[in-house]
């Protein structure tokens, strides 16, 4: 069964990252060509993924990959 869009209470994690990229990057940006959207989403990536979070206990996406990546 699949949930309905934008129901926080299903899915209260997807909903807050497209609502954190909404506000961080897509609010105060215009986009003129499709390479310049995409390069602008790949810096954004890269910071958001070294951006240390509480949640992982104060360690980055990035980082939490690498260690499970040693781990495994």
């Amino acid at each position: 069964k699949l949930i309905a869009p934008a129901t926080p209470r299903h899915n209260g994690k997807v909903e807050r990252s497209h609502r954190t990229d909404q506000e961080r990057f897509y609010n105060d940006r215009r986009f003129f060509s499709l390479k310049y959207l995409n390069e602008q989403i790949d810096r954004y990536r890269r910071q958001s993924n070294r951006q240390p979070l509480s949640c992982h206990g104060w360690r980055s996406a990035q980082q939490m990959l690498e260690n499970y990546v040693y781990l495994v």
